[in-house]
């Protein structure tokens, strides 16, 4: 599926519904600052899990987590994140 010529980003530092309506999620980029304490972050179909990855504490790893969706991540009633544990930041593209 081609990319569309423009995404929207939003950037996000707890559980936060990025639309409230069908959508698709191109990429994500996640960095936690926090020096202990991983964080699990899911991204979720207003409610149904679609994607979700644990990201480790700076001290153990310290690099942001990038990943693409090709295809995009399908979410047909509405984008959520949901981010558990941590100090994190997050960016998600979507349209």
């Amino acid at each position: 599926m081609p990319r569309p010529g423009k995404l929207n980003t939003t950037v996000v530092t707890s559980d936060t519904t990025i639309k409230s309506a069908a959508g698709r999620v191109w990429w994500i980029t996640i960095s936690n600052s926090h020096a202990s304490d991983s964080t699990a972050v899911e991204l979720e179909d207003n409610g149904t899990d679609r994607w979700g990855v644990l990201v480790e504490a700076v001290d153990i790893i310290g690099l942001p987590f990038h990943a693409v969706f090709d295809p995009p991540i399908e979410c047909n009633t509405g984008i959520k994140i949901d981010i558990t544990g941590g100090t994190v930041k997050a960016v998600v593209a979507w349209t």
